[in-house]
């Protein structure tokens, strides 16, 4: 945790920011309640929860901006400037304790309230159960506070004169900074568990396309691979390639080749069913796993996927090198089209009959899909249950 925080300490320097200041104002409190203090002890208290106040607004703004809701940085100096004006009027007009007390409860209470609405978890994976207690425990205190508020405005004045005593404040103080804590530590347990996330992402995704790399594809490839074999359904493999790419670039370049490549690559995991999987198999090649699709179905999905690319020009308008007469280029794949029926359940076998597939989709003049499916209709048919598709569980 942190190390992640060490990574992200841009990111942070709300919270630290707020937390010294935080600090800062318990200190000035513990120093109020000593017999070292010079002059009214309220003006001390008034102090240490202006501070508290300040250093606990930094930290929501912190973990807005971490959160990537919008921040607004005039709020922590509206907050200052309530309380001083609040706290500073009161005491000079000599009001009731009470109501310097429910001044300030209550701008505190507007601080939780406004970070638990910060800290609302949206999903259900676990980072956004991590929000939903962060979210609790600033609820929490917000209850607490809006209590203790009710207490003072309903207690007459001999309660309220103790209110002050050392006791009460203590249990409230140590309750509020175990959860600072608690929160602070969560949120660097959320921020350690992103980077991660992050780190997989990048080992296992194509940094220009956005699919799988070919790490990601083996071993999607194997778990598909695994479940397949078990429950005894049959898994397609697709291997697209793209029809004359070298020439896209050397007459267009470099840019307008990864622009071709990235809306391809859009397209087809587009015209993909739940359940597959799109990995870049190579430079120009992307590959398609399909759990519970045999060789017929891989010939459908492999039309699909061929006759969509062939009828949708992909744009080149916004790349700056180009001219403006050329707007959109037209691409056609070759694709080699294998499944599990005439090869087996070998991943390498898999890859090596869909790349020689390919290899012979090419031979013929490109723009077409090869597969074995003349092997499967040599094959006695084999009598049994319809397999159910089961590509939600394999996924």
């Amino acid at each position: 945790m942190i190390s992640g925080a060490y990574q992200q300490r841009r990111l942070i320097m709300g919270w630290v920011r707020g937390l010294l200041i935080f600090g800062c104002g318990l200190a000035v409190y513990f120093f109020s309640q000593t017999s070292l203090i010079i002059g009214p002890q309220s003006i001390y208290i008034a102090a240490a929860v202006t501070l508290v106040a300040q250093g606990l607004s930094q930290l929501v703004n912190g973990i807005r901006m971490f959160r990537g809701y919008r921040v607004y940085r005039y709020w922590t100096l509206l907050v200052i400037t309530t309380l001083l004006a609040c706290n500073a009027v009161m005491l000079n007009m000599h009001v009731s304790n009470r109501w310097l007390l429910l001044s300030n409860l209550a701008v505190l209470l507007w601080i939780f309230a406004y970070g638990s609405r910060s800290l609302v978890g949206h999903g259900k994976d676990f980072v956004a159960n991590v929000f939903w207690l962060c979210c609790s425990l600033f609820a929490m205190v917000g209850l607490i506070l809006a209590i203790v508020a009710v207490k003072v405005g309903l207690a007459d004045q001999a309660s309220l004169d103790g209110f002050g005593d050392w006791s009460i404040h203590a249990y409230l103080v140590s309750f509020f900074m175990l959860v600072i804590t608690a929160v602070v530590s969560l949120l660097l347990l959320v921020m350690h568990v992103k980077a991660q996330a992050g780190l997989q992402a990048i080992a296992t995704l194509d940094g220009l396309t956005g699919v799988l790399n070919r790490r990601g594809l083996q071993e999607a490839a194997s778990r598909m691979q695994a479940v397949s074999q078990r429950i005894q359904l049959p898994m397609g493999m697709l291997i697209v390639d793209l029809d004359y790419f070298k020439k896209v670039n050397d007459v267009y370049g470099h840019l307008v080749g990864d622009v071709v490549l990235k809306s391809c690559a859009g397209t087809i995991r587009a015209a993909l069913r739940g359940g597959d999987v799109i990995g870049r198999y190579g430079g120009e090649e992307f590959c398609i796993l399909m759990p519970n699709t045999g060789e017929q179905e891989a010939m459908v999905l492999a039309e699909r996927i061929r006759r969509i690319i062939e009828v949708t020009p992909v744009s080149i308008a916004g790349v700056e090198s180009m001219s403006r007469e050329t707007q959109a280029i037209k691409c056609t794949v070759s694709v080699g089209a294998v499944s599990s029926e005439t090869v087996g359940y070998v991943i390498d076998a898999l890859f090596a009959a869909a790349d020689q597939n390919l290899y012979r989709a090419k031979q013929k003049g490109r723009n077409r899909i090869v597969s074995n499916i003349e092997q499967l209709l040599d094959k006695s048919p084999v009598k049994g249950k319809s397999a159910k598709r089961h590509a939600s569980v394999i996924a």
